[in-house]
């Protein structure tokens, strides 16, 4: 009896754990899952879509059929991110109940991508010294853009890399070098960097080392006077090597030349004729065009006057203005403010400066500037703010103080002022930059020359170049009385003049005569040329004739 209950018991126990077992455990977790397609053609699956759970962190991503997958969550709200290159991110918002398998399909929208490449410079000039110049590109559109540069048949030329991505709003830099040892002539080739089905040039200049060809342009101005329709001017090589030349910059469409290009054998010359259509002059024109050999730029002036009479004494057509071409503003302050190059341009006193009776020459009077009064004559114009420009004035009896500065449309650096002129401890100073205005005044633009502190008349002139005489420098020539007295360099970034929001160089809104911490002393017959270089000897016609 006792066995049958043991066996008995022992039936029971095995069929309550057989029953036990057979049940399926309840499932304590959800999933999520779905495919992804573009909205345009809602039946393409979209591969390589990347879906994150924002609150966890998981990703997954879409295979080739658009499926992703997310299992074993625990029940509760998830966000989930959709995104994907070149389409708009997506969020999706699920509820995860345990048991269940949440369908969560997508559409994503194809976002409208551009790349707008801006390149800075888009020139380089490597001269005869040069071996490594950059440019910065610049994405200003709203994707990222793969870029590509063929620098073509040019064993001469490399480049620190020859493609890239560049995201967007951002920039790069790119490094461009040459091997002089390949090149036998000046070469100048274009480049193409390649970006979002576009193509931005780059221009690349470079002379073989101590190249023997030298340039030299006579004359440098071409005066047709009120009747003349063609002048000449000749390009002359006086080295040994050929030189290879061209023109550029001939904005005045009256203007042609018989040739915008050309070879020069060492020890030769070419004459280019240059032709004016009359019919189409409509006053007096000043206008420039610049002939380059690769090494330099030359600079050729071109004054035409449609009316033949000239009255020395008539202030809108003054004939007895010496050195007149390329001339922006004359005011000799004779008794007024008013300006007799013919430009008619307007300036005013703010406080107004009195007139002297001792002028320049006998009879004539001079603007009387006060340190007490702070007073000032302005022009709402830079005047001096040009890469290329000259400006002569003569004056008197000047004590520590601004001669001169302008008003730059930037702000950056310190403040608006730059291209200032001023007297300090004995000496003029010229500083461009608005940085070394605020910031390294003491140590800048310091000039050596003669003493102009005996109460007598000096003539002033400074010669001011960007650019072209060294480069990534301001090179300035002080004359005083005709004579040659000192030259000095300030370092300014080429790149950054190709910037609006940071060039010093057609940025200015005020020239400013005088005006704060103004000197007491008098000046007169004040001239600027704003796109052109004055040589020694015409500075000297200048001070000779006291104008």
């Amino acid at each position: 009896m006792i066995k049958f209950i043991k066996m008995l018991s022992f039936a029971l126990f095995m069929a309550v754990s057989f029953i036990s077992c057979s049940e399926e455990p309840e499932d304590s977790t959800g999933s999520i899952t779905g495919y992804v397609t573009e909205r345009n053609n809602g039946t393409e699956p979209l591969s390589g879509v990347t879906v994150t759970i924002s609150s966890t962190g998981q990703s997954a991503t879409t295979g080739n059929d658009g499926h992703y997958m997310f299992a074993n969550l625990q029940p509760g709200n998830y966000s989930l991110q959709f995104s994907k290159s070149g389409y708009t991110t997506t969020t999706r918002n699920v509820l995860v109940v345990a048991g269940v398998e949440f369908k969560a399909d997508v559409q994503l929208e194809r976002r409208n991508e551009t790349a707008e490449i801006t390149i800075n410079p888009s020139s380089l000039n490597f001269g005869t010294t040069q071996t490594d110049m950059s440019v910065t590109i610049r994405n200003n559109g709203n994707a990222t853009a793969e870029w590509s540069i063929d620098l073509g048949n040019n064993p001469w030329l490399s480049a620190s890399q020859l493609g890239g991505s560049i995201q967007a709003n951002r920039t790069q830099s790119i490094t461009f070098s040459v091997d002089r040892n390949y090149l036998s002539e000046i070469r100048t080739v274009v480049v193409n960097l390649q970006a979002f089905g576009n193509s931005y040039p780059i221009t690349i200049s470079c002379a073989p080392r101590n190249t023997a060809s030298n340039m030299i342009i006579e004359p440098s101005v071409l005066n047709f006077g009120s009747e003349a329709t063609q002048q000449t001017f000749t390009i002359r090589n006086t080295g040994t090597s050929v030189l290879t030349w061209h023109a550029s910059g001939i904005t005045n469409p009256a203007l042609s030349l018989s040739a915008t290009q050309g070879t020069v054998a060492g020890g030769g010359n070419t004459v280019v004729i240059a032709t004016i259509d009359r019919s189409l002059i409509s006053g007096e024109t000043i206008s420039t065009f610049v002939i380059s050999d690769g090494v330099k730029d030359e600079t050729i002036t071109v004054n035409i006057n449609k009316n033949p009479d000239t009255n020395p004494d008539d202030p809108q057509n003054p004939g007895g203005i010496v050195v007149k071409t390329g001339l922006l503003v004359y005011f000799p302050f004779n008794g007024n403010f008013d300006d007799i190059s013919g430009n008619d341009v307007y300036g005013y006193g703010s406080p107004e400066p009195t007139f002297a009776d001792d002028g320049v020459v006998s009879g004539t009077k001079a603007a009387k500037f006060s340190k007490t009064e702070q007073s000032s004559f302005i022009v709402s114009d830079g005047l001096v703010d040009s890469r290329s420009m000259s400006i002569c004035f003569w004056a008197k009896g000047i004590s520590e103080g601004n001669i001169f500065y302008v008003t730059s449309s930037n702000k950056n650096d310190g403040g608006e002022e730059m291209m200032s002129f001023t007297y300090r401890d004995g000496h003029l100073k010229y500083v461009i930059s608005r940085y070394y205005n605020h910031y390294g005044f003491s140590n800048a633009g310091n000039f050596s020359h003669a003493s102009i502190e005996d109460d007598k008349w000096h003539h002033i002139s400074l010669v001011s170049d960007f650019n072209k005489t060294s480069y990534g420098n301001a090179t300035t020539l002080l004359y005083i009385d005709g004579r040659l007295m000192d030259t000095i360099t300030e370092s300014i970034n080429p790149f950054s003049e190709g910037e609006p929001s940071n060039a010093h160089y057609g940025t200015g809104t005020k020239f400013i005569l005088g005006g704060k911490n103004v000197p007491n002393m008098q000046i007169a017959n004040l001239r600027v040329y704003d796109a052109r270089l004055l040589s020694a000897q015409e500075i000297k016609e200048i001070y000779n004739a006291q104008q």
